[in-house]
């Protein structure tokens, strides 16, 4: 692989690389499918609490509180059309966070030679 910084458990599966794509607020970004932990359709936020000055909502899934944030640093005001959970990790911890979605399409796919590639993933490994 040239210059992709996929994990060698994932670029080794496959010469392509999974993505979805969010619109929120009309403004279309892309998440890897292995970041997605799952999508939620019409969810129902248990409450609200502000950090740093911004209003985050709460999902309470199981023993899970997850938080949902504006990916632009707005305000969630009301329950979105959907909501994209991330999985997210750093050495032996685990989290979840969500993202709002008025649109969400899952079934995207890009060559993993791509140039976009590099950019879409940066976040996530």
């Amino acid at each position: 692989m040239s210059d992709i910084e996929l994990p060698d458990s994932i670029s080794n599966l496959a010469g392509k690389l999974q993505i979805v794509e969010i619109v929120w607020q009309g403004v279309p970004f892309q998440i890897p499918k292995f970041a997605v932990y799952s999508i939620l359709d019409n969810p129902v936020f248990d409450r609200f609490m502000y950090r740093n000055g911004r209003r985050i909502a709460l999902l309470k899934l199981g023993r899970y509180e997850i938080p949902v944030i504006d990916p632009f640093r707005g305000n969630i005001d009301k329950p979105p059309e959907h909501v994209v959970i991330i999985t997210h990790s750093k050495e032996d911890r685990f989290g979840l966070y969500g993202y709002p979605a008025d649109h969400v399409a899952d079934d995207l796919i890009v060559a993993s030679n791509h140039r976009s590639v590099k950019c879409i993933v940066k976040d996530f490994v």
